[in-house]
Parts: C-alpha cells; structure tokens; sequence
C-alpha cells in the first residue's frame, strides 16, 4: 500500500475510476461550507478552485448523487413517531444523556437510534469506547441537528461537538442515525487515544464500523451511497478500500508504509501552512495549535507507539473485512 502525501482530483478519479460528477470532493454551488474549525486537511491550498475541502470526521453519504436521492429510507425501522414536543426536563430518564441536547424529541430519537445500535456488537463496542473516553474526560457530547449538506454527519474535535443531519430524524432512517451516531462516536474514541487529529486511519476504522452494523442489520447500502460504494470497493481488496478512503479525505497523514519521519515531515509542511495564515485567520491559528501538539505527541515514545499500534490494528481488522467482504 502506497502513502500519498499530496492527491490531486483528477489523478485519484482516474486511479478510481470515477466520473467527474462523482468526485466526493466535489460538492454542487447550492451546498452550504462547513464551519471550518472542522477542516484538518491543512496541506491543501485553500485557492484551489476545482474542489471544496471538507471535514476529516465525515460520513460521507453520496458520490455527487442528487440529494433527493439520500432520503431513501432504510429497511429497518425503530418507530419516532407519538414523541411529544417538550423540554427534556419532562422526558422519562434518558438512555444515552452523554448524547446532549435540550429537546425531548430529539433525545428520544437518540436513544432509539443507540438502543438499535446497541443491538449489533460493532455498535456496542463503539458506544462503550466512546462513553468511556467522555467519562475520562469528564463532559457529555452536545448533539447539533441542522443541515449538513451531503453529511451524515460530523464530529468537531475543537468544538467537541456533534453535528446530525435533519434528514436522519425522519421516520424510516433510524438504521441510518444509528450508524452515523456509531462512527461519530468512534472519533470520538479515537481522538482521545491521542492520535494525529488527521490520520487516515480514523476514517478507515470508522467506515469499518459503519459497514459492520449495516451488516448486522441485515441492511444493504441502497444504490448510489457511499456506504454503497465502501463495501464494493471492500471487496476488491484494502488497497482500493483506502484509495477510496483516501479520494474522500484528501491529504490525511497515513503512516501504511511510509514511516514516522514521513508523517512528521507532512505535518511539519501542514504547519507551515497555517501559521502563515494564522497571521489572518483564527481558525488557522487554532488549527496550528493542533498540528504542534500532534507533532509534539508523534515525537515521544509513547505518541510514536501509539500511533503504530492504532495504525497496525485498523490495517489488520481491514485486511480480516476485505477478506470476508470478497467470500
């Protein structure tokens, strides 16, 4: 497996085999920017016209699919409906309180969603991990619904937040809001192993952990989803699984094959970058901050380690998927 520091657009969708219109790096001139304390891909040049950077901790739901398309519901369903408008004072005690909100309705859809998601192993182990980063850090995970564009959904890591589309709250999306919360949370897991904020490893694991519930379920992708997209790609083999990983979060540091001095090098160039924009931009500075601690961690024994072994059990628990994924 080869570590790409910098991919241009045109060369992963040929190496893909994308059309144009497919690029998930590419999104229509209606879709609204993400915040961009949420952006980690540092390395690319905020200029470039040809594609739209987006958040490290996304789930990626379509491949410049229409967006009417995205609502097709899933095939199981946790029913919503019957919960009552309210304050959350006046809801029965909550299931999962450490998913934060101030409304009755959307907390009980996080708690069916979770009940679900607790119904499969991968869900389980992923709540868990995540409830037990957040009791160690001693805060809950304040939950944002709104419109996220293309976007399950996303977990900011300076704002400690989670943001949910919309659309997930609509009946017959349960399986959908159940997995989104899963992979959101195993961010949330990952970034408290103190790893670089950046790596591609998180989104691979993730994507994993979508796909191993989904499988659980009984559901399959519907046609035209990433998800979709993710499993057949699995079944080619981990190489083409993180090409596509990859083609969705550009200029992620991946150590795979490269070494550390790599990532550091990568890191050292992505720092450059943002305290030149610092000198205009806050969210730069706060991201420089971030790319100085990353290095500072990667420069330990501890860090290094720890970021080997994370990388080590994601590439093995992708070799075991791929394998099964093609049987």
């Amino acid at each position: 497996m080869t570590a790409p520091k910098r991919l241009l657009t045109a060369a992963l969708l040929a190496g893909l085999g994308l059309p144009a219109s497919a690029a998930v790096i590419r999104m229509p001139p209606s879709s609204p920017s993400l915040p961009v304390p949420t952006l980690v891909n540092s390395g690319l040049p905020t200029s470039t016209p040809s594609f739209q950077v987006r958040s490290l901790n996304n789930f990626w739901d379509g491949l410049g699919i229409p967006a009417q398309e995205l609502d097709e519901p899933s095939p199981v369903a946790v029913p919503l409906a019957g919960v009552p408008e309210g304050s959350i004072d006046d809801a029965p005690e909550r299931l999962a309180p450490w998913l934060e909100t101030d409304d009755a309705k959307i907390a009980a859809a996080l708690d069916r969603a979770v009940a679900l998601a607790r119904s499969t192993r991968a869900g389980r182990r992923a709540l868990d991990a995540a409830e037990r980063t957040l009791a160690a850090e001693g805060r809950a995970l304040p939950v944002l619904v709104l419109d996220l564009g293309r976007n399950h959904g996303e977990y900011d890591y300076q704002e400690k937040n989670m943001r949910l589309h919309a659309a997930l709250f609509k009946k017959g999306r349960e399986a959908d809001l159940a997995g989104t919360i899963v992979h959101e949370a195993t961010h949330v897991a990952q970034h408290g192993q103190g790893l670089p904020s950046n790596a591609l490893e998180m989104e691979i694991e993730a994507h994993l952990q979508d796909l191993e519930i989904l499988a659980e379920l009984g559901v399959k992708p519907p046609q035209g989803t990433f998800a979709r997209q993710a499993l057949e790609f699995l079944a080619q083999g981990p190489d083409k699984f993180i090409e596509l990983i990859q083609s969705a979060v550009p200029g992620s540091v991946f150590l795979g094959e490269s070494s550390l001095q790599d990532i550091e090098e990568q890191l050292e160039e992505d720092l450059e970058t943002q305290r030149t924009l610092a000198k205009r931009s806050k969210t730069a500075a706060g991201l420089a901050a971030v790319i100085e601690q990353d290095l500072a961690r990667l420069r330990t024994a501890a860090g290094a380690s720890s970021y080997r072994a994370f990388s080590k059990r994601v590439l093995a628990l992708l070799r075991r998927r791929a394998a099964e994924a093609k049987s």
